[in-house]
């Protein structure tokens, strides 16, 4: 079962900017490590009060679609019994 991840965005008191981000593939896992930084300005404060973030979380890759199976082939043989 996957999280949702919901990213950081500006809203009408603070603005968000990102100032690093970077993606690390783990293939082991099939996820993508994020590790964000960011910079959040309160814009209601009247000095646009500012605080830096640090952020990490990992994304699922997508499932891969899984080959169907097939049944194997049964083959009927026969097999003559001779008595003596």
């Amino acid at each position: 079962m996957k999280k949702p991840t919901n990213e950081l965005k500006s809203t009408p008191f603070t603005e968000v900017i990102e100032l690093e981000r970077i993606v690390t593939p783990d293939s082991e896992k099939r996820v993508d490590h994020i590790f964000v930084r960011r910079k959040k300005i309160c814009k209601r404060h009247p000095e646009g009060f500012a605080t830096e973030e640090i952020a990490r979380f990992d994304i699922a890759w997508p499932e891969e679609p899984k080959e169907e199976i097939k049944e194997s082939s049964k083959t009927n043989e026969e097999i003559e019994i001779i008595t003596k």
